[in-house]
């Protein structure tokens, strides 16, 4: 056998080595199947819904400036979770769902890329579903998260452009991970990423840029559905912990054109915001967790944002030079 047969054959056997191992690695259990669904509806902020305000005077420019400047700060850092270690591997599993190309909105704008009329993301849900020798299926967990639309928070969506999530709804039937004799509760960390792909003004291309990251955990959660206080658990999770740690850009509408139908014209416009979601899942079966401070990758949203500020207000003037002292 020639040295040039044996190196071929090396490759084709390590190939197909690359090849199994990704098949075993994508196919843990095939009898399951991770879904994840966007729950869209009609004008999530309607006209009547959004808060009246007074525009500011001439002499406020600080003031507003410190309203930026101000949220740029809190993008920073966003506090502390607990969060679920992987010391002890059978008592925890890794999942993640992901969607792409949604739309965020329902309509093209005229007024720039974060006008936020015509929302139609409501929220989305993730759930694992076992498959059963039968072919029916069961929902081993199902999760749903909306987007929060209280007076605050829609107020915060209009001036700073960002949204937040809450919880809406969790039930857990099944466990994914071994179970302690000793236990019969899951612990559950949620943690989701809002990307958007879409063309600035000036023509650049920007391809999964992260809008923001979600924080959601879940505690002593029980499984046993025949358990005191199973049903009240979860009835009661939205009420008493709904919010998620952390907030979201709303999705940039892309720079377009347009037919006018009035005018028969071509118009410059704004698409309907193309944006997709990653959530990734971490399940426990045990009271393991370390206190870790979660920090938003902020760097590059206070250097864009000084910049704007630099461009709308100026920079800072340039401090004296300090008198030499003489000989």
């Amino acid at each position: 056998m020639t040295k040039k047969n044996i190196i071929a054959k090396f490759f084709l056997f390590q190939s197909f080595t690359l090849i199994a191992f990704l098949s075993f690695s994508q196919n843990k259990n095939s009898n399951e199947k991770f879904e994840i669904t966007v729950d869209k509806g009609v004008n999530i902020v309607p006209y009547m819904k959004m808060p009246v305000q007074s525009l500011p005077q001439p002499s406020s420019a600080t003031g507003n400036r410190g309203i930026v400047t101000s949220f740029l700060i809190s993008k920073g850092v966003q506090g502390i979770q607990s969060l679920i270690e992987n010391r002890k591997k059978k008592y925890t599993a890794n999942y993640s769902f992901a969607i792409k190309d949604e739309s965020f909105y329902d309509n093209i704008s005229t007024l720039g890329p974060f006008d936020p009329t015509g929302i139609n993301f409501k929220g989305f849900k993730v759930a694992r579903v076992l498959k059963n020798s039968d072919g029916s299926t069961d929902t081993a967990f199902i999760a749903k998260f909306v987007i929060d639309t209280s007076q605050d928070k829609i107020k915060e969506l209009m001036n700073n452009s960002v949204f937040t999530l809450k919880l809406d709804s969790f039930i857990l039937k099944s466990a994914r991970v071994k179970m302690p004799h000793s236990s019969k509760k899951l612990n559950f960390d949620f943690e989701i990423n809002f990307l958007a792909s879409f063309i600035g003004d000036n023509g650049q291309i920007n391809s999964d840029v992260c809008l923001g990251k979600f924080i959601y955990t879940v505690r002593d959660a029980p499984v046993d559905a025949n358990e005191i206080g199973y049903k009240e658990f979860y009835e009661n999770l939205p009420k008493n912990k709904p919010n998620c740690t952390g907030q979201a850009f709303l999705v940039p509408r892309s720079a377009g054109y347009f037919k006018n139908s009035e005018t028969g014209t071509i118009e410059k416009c704004y698409g309907t915001g193309l944006y997709s979601i990653k959530a990734a899942v971490k399940e426990s079966s045990k009271n393991n967790f370390a206190d870790k401070l979660i920090v938003y990758t902020s760097s590059d949203i206070i250097t864009l944002g000084n910049a704007g500020l630099v461009k709308k207000y100026g920079s800072a003037p340039a401090a004296p030079p300090k008198p030499q002292s003489k000989p």
